[in-house]
């Protein structure tokens, strides 16, 4: 476990208890608490990426300017099938976050829940500083952004309800 699970980890428990009280009794249709693995693997910035800016920190990081139209957004929210009454709720996220190193290509791209987010919003900041500081590495990042996106800090994802 990294430098930040345990204690990551034990906020997310408790904000995750407090929001299952609060979204229970919300509409009837489940939201997608995690990214498609289908859809979004997650992709990193290269030096031959259109978006790319300079290299960043220690490990001379590729960083990506952030770059995600709204025919961009429109298409993921579509195959993730988020009508539009309802993507106010949701955010377009970076995968791999542009902070450590992430692109803007829709392999990378995902609709995650406002809700969701809200409850590791303080994990992409410790990451990116940790990285900047060179306290850990870019890999070591992403694998925390992925345990993290693909397990959601919630004991039964059934007792979140959100438009859809």
């Amino acid at each position: 476990m990294s430098k930040f699970g345990l204690a990551t980890r034990f906020v997310w428990l408790a904000s995750a208890l407090c929001s299952v009280l609060v979204f229970t009794e919300m509409s009837n249709a489940s939201f997608p608490f995690t990214p498609d693995g289908t859809k979004v693997t997650g992709s990193v910035c290269n030096t031959k990426d259109p978006d790319f800016q300079e290299h960043r920190y220690r490990e001379q990081i590729p960083y990506c300017r952030r770059s995600v139209s709204s025919a961009m957004k429109d298409s993921i929210y579509r195959q993730y099938g988020v009508p539009r009454n309802c993507r106010t709720q949701y955010t377009i996220d970076h995968f791999i976050p542009l902070s450590i190193g992430g692109t803007n290509n829709a392999d990378n791209l995902w609709p995650e829940a406002k809700v969701i987010k809200d409850l590791r919003k303080d994990l992409e900041i410790e990451l990116y500083k940790a990285l900047s500081q060179g306290r850990i590495t870019q890999a070591e990042a992403i694998d925390e952004i992925r345990h993290a996106k693909f397990n959601p800090p919630v004991e039964d994802p059934d007792d979140f309800r959100f438009c859809l």
